[in-house]
């Protein structure tokens, strides 16, 4: 490892381009560059810039699943963390966006119930993941989070965070020696212990290895993890950042708020073509943009029902893993010391488009939420793994 001041003067010097080139491409280089120098500046802010070090990238992967294999495929939408082992049993954890620090210990177990829809929740579960395996050599990790897909924050997707911190302290406690199958099994465990909330197998495979996949769980003990090059049939997938938006609403509200949407549109949503749909949405003087969001998450699951067609195999998606912990009551030591924005609150969607649809997709968009609101992801480049050390 190197000294965090060492490795963001390197950075700043553009010593890694081609590194951060061969993860984002030339087009998100800079972007991606000026993530990595602010996730080291503020780690030695808080840290010591002596500390040594290491940068981790995990990629974001969208799972597919239906009634035969599950198929997941990775994004150069990462999880960045800078983190450093603090040889304690306590682990530190900050993150952009968030206010103040979770100090997390290997000796306070829980689940606790304040902590099951916040950041904290995910990497306590994690940690106690290895140790009810009988994973014994962790120590406290202090750790810098740069990430969209936090949970309670972004895509709300805790199974990301979960299989980063899954392979950080894999990688920082074990060398590396902890197999996919048993970080898959962490990661799960974690989230139906701590969460309360069933996950998939399938995309902690495809999130690690940086390829799109296909998970047959037919036998659960002899699991089949298929690479594939995924079709898409077309469709392209976009991160729209729609601001402040709250989707948390009783369905009765609900219902209303999309009939009223479909009666502007003129017509039910099921008679629309998606660019017709989009189109419309953009002629609109004013647009409901939580009904929107249903809307448009109708077109998404559309296509993401014809890709899951076209990559599927047959066979039986990941099982679910049943919770064993019972919920503790919470204490001051695991009291929650940050504020996630609370879960129900939309700042980033997923959107799956069709080629057809883009041009209308595109300018409904930054219509409704500005011209800076969209981001299209590609395959990953690269899987899980230790940028630099």
């Amino acid at each position: 490892m190197q000294k965090n001041e060492k490795i963001l003067k390197a950075v700043m010097n553009g010593e890694y381009n081609d590194v951060l080139i061969s993860y984002y491409g030339e087009d998100k280089m800079y972007d991606n560059k000026m993530r990595y120098e602010e996730a080291l500046t503020v780690f030695g802010q808080i840290y010591d810039f002596k500390r040594e070090c290491r940068i981790y990238s995990i990629p974001y992967s969208v799972l597919l699943a239906g009634d035969g294999a599950d198929v997941a495929i990775p994004t150069d939408k990462d999880f960045i963390c800078v983190a450093a082992d603090n040889g304690t049993n306590i682990s530190r954890i900050r993150c952009r966006d968030h206010l103040g620090e979770d100090n997390i210990d290997l000796y306070a177990h829980g689940p606790y119930s304040m902590e099951s829809e916040f950041t904290i929740g995910v990497i306590r579960g994690v940690q106690q993941a290895f140790l009810e395996k009988g994973y014994r050599r962790i120590s406290g990790i202090d750790m810098y989070i740069d990430c969209d897909t936090l949970p309670s924050f972004g895509l709300d997707e805790p199974a990301h965070l979960a299989t980063a911190a899954a392979y950080i302290i894999n990688d920082m406690a074990f060398n590396g020696e902890r197999t996919e199958k048993e970080l898959a099994e962490v990661v799960q465990w974690a989230l139906a212990n701590h969460i309360m909330v069933d996950s998939y197998a399938t995309d902690v495979y495809a999130s690690l290895r940086g390829v799109a996949v296909t998970g047959d769980f037919t036998d659960a003990d002899a699991e089949v993890i298929t690479e594939i090059t995924p079709d898409l049939k077309g469709n392209s997938l976009y991160v729209v950042t729609v601001g402040e938006t709250d989707i948390d609403i009783e369905e009765e509200e609900v219902d209303g708020r999309l009939d009223a949407l479909m009666a502007k549109l003129g017509t039910e949503i099921e008679t629309l073509t998606e660019k017709d749909f989009y189109e419309k949405l953009a002629e609109m003087e004013e647009v409901d943009k939580e009904a929107g969001l249903f809307l448009m998450d109708y077109f998404t699951q559309e296509n993401f029902g014809v890709i899951y067609a076209e990559n599927a195999v047959e066979g039986m998606g990941s099982p679910s893993v049943e919770t064993t912990k019972e919920i503790e009551k919470e204490s001051a030591g695991g009291a929650v010391k940050w504020h996630c924005k609370p879960r129900g609150t939309c700042w980033m969607v997923l959107c799956c488009v069709c080629e057809e649809a883009k041009p209308a997709f595109e300018t409904a968009m930054k219509k409704l939420y500005g011209e800076d609101c969209l981001e299209k992801l590609n395959v990953a480049r690269k899987g899980a793994s230790r940028v630099i050390d």
